[in-house]
């Protein structure tokens, strides 16, 4: 499945798709990417020049998730397309999460 969805990117360029379809595909990636416990925590907000903006609630998880950002970096790459994000933002935005 990884495989799959990391070749849309090159699809959707090829067929001239809008950024807006690009940034669709990289914020769903992120919720795969990060996993239950993440994605419930946190929001991918925006995605726009190699960088994708996420939600976090307080300085505490943005810390955390600085320090495992290569990590969430390669997996999110994994599954989006390799090369398509190169940095995470974590920005403190708590009223955009929805923790469930």
């Amino acid at each position: 499945m990884e495989r799959l969805f990391g070749a849309i990117p090159g699809v959707l360029r090829e067929l001239g798709a809008p950024d807006s379809a690009i940034e669709a595909l990289v914020l769903v990636a992120w919720k795969e990417a990060a996993g239950e416990l993440l994605s419930q925590r946190t929001a991918a907000l925006e995605f726009a020049k190699d960088r994708l903006v996420v939600a976090v609630e307080d300085a505490t998880w943005q810390r955390h998730l600085q320090e495992l950002a290569p990590q969430l970096l390669a997996k999110l790459n994994a599954v989006a397309g390799q090369g398509l994000v190169k940095f995470i933002e974590y920005r403190i935005a708590p009223g955009s999460i929805s923790v469930k």
